[in-house]
């Protein structure tokens, strides 16, 4: 009776999982048919099938006149780099919070640890740009992004880097390496499930951002994907096929690398990232 009970229990779990992926799974669906519909039809806003599919010709506008080229370019550009200075230095930046055992690396935890719940000062940071000349550029913006979540990303490295034994670094040090030899040859090696976390993470924030990037990139040849939806937007208003259709290709390289990383994710999530 208790194994009967057990495996009902399992099922309604498994249902309402099921239930609640349709909260997401049904929008989604709502936007991929509408992205292939004509006008008429997507503006109905229905879950149905389209009565003509129209894929070719929906999506030949919006590689001709959504800018979907140049704003994928730049979130590329804008993407990977900001994630490339944000897991360089919050990697190294948490290896010493973690390891060394002074007032002044727990003052410097701490004051990073301000700065995940601190809000940006729009009107300081662009007077800084705008002194620095890297207003309304590639560099500007990377930098922005990676001042505000480099924060966050030495938050859950330093709970992850907090499990490893501390053996291991003193068998390095025996064997004669220095702070950045062991950082590189031994300890880097063993964070690659927190770096793989640590990196969608940061990849999803930087690329559905689209308030920083409105605020430092005045030049809409700079603009990003989600930005590319606002600036579609008003050239489209009454065309929600093609709409929705620039909402999907924006917010497909996301899902597709979530899904594809979604175990080393949970594995990196599992192995301590969250302790601390």
């Amino acid at each position: 009776m208790t194994a009967k009970r057990k495996r009902w229990k399992l099922a309604a779990g498994e249902i309402g999982l099921w239930g609640l992926s349709a909260v997401i799974f049904l929008p989604y669906m709502l936007v991929v048919l509408t992205s292939i519909k004509s006008s008429e039809e997507a503006g109905l806003f229905r879950l149905s099938l389209p009565s003509e599919v129209l894929v070719i010709e929906n999506y030949r506008v919006l590689f001709e006149r959504g800018y979907f080229i140049q704003g994928f370019a730049n979130s590329v550009i804008v993407t990977f780099g900001a994630a490339a200075i944000i897991l360089f230095c919050s990697a190294l930046l948490s290896f010493y919070i973690a390891r060394v055992k002074t007032w002044g690396a727990q003052l410097l935890y701490h004051l990073f640890m301000v700065g995940m719940v601190a809000p940006i000062s729009l009107v300081t940071t662009f007077n800084l740009l705008k002194s620095l000349h890297i207003l309304n550029t590639h560099l500007g913006i990377i930098l922005v992004f990676a001042g505000i979540l480099i924060p966050f990303a030495m938050f859950i490295y330093v709970g992850f880097i907090r499990t490893i034994p501390r053996e291991m670094d003193e068998a390095a040090t025996i064997d004669g390496c220095g702070p950045y030899r062991m950082f590189a040859v031994i300890m880097f090696p063993l964070m690659k499930p927190i770096t793989f976390t640590a990196s969608i993470l940061v990849f999803m924030n930087v690329w559905n951002d689209s308030q920083i990037p409105l605020f430092f990139l005045n030049d809409n040849q700079y603009w990003t994907m989600p930005l590319n939806i606002y600036r579609f937007y008003g050239y489209f208003r009454t065309d929600w096929n093609y709409i929705f259709g620039n909402i999907l290709l924006t917010t497909l390289p996301v899902l597709i690398l979530y899904l594809a990383g979604q175990r080393f994710m949970i594995e990196g999530m599992t192995s301590g990232a969250v302790k601390g």
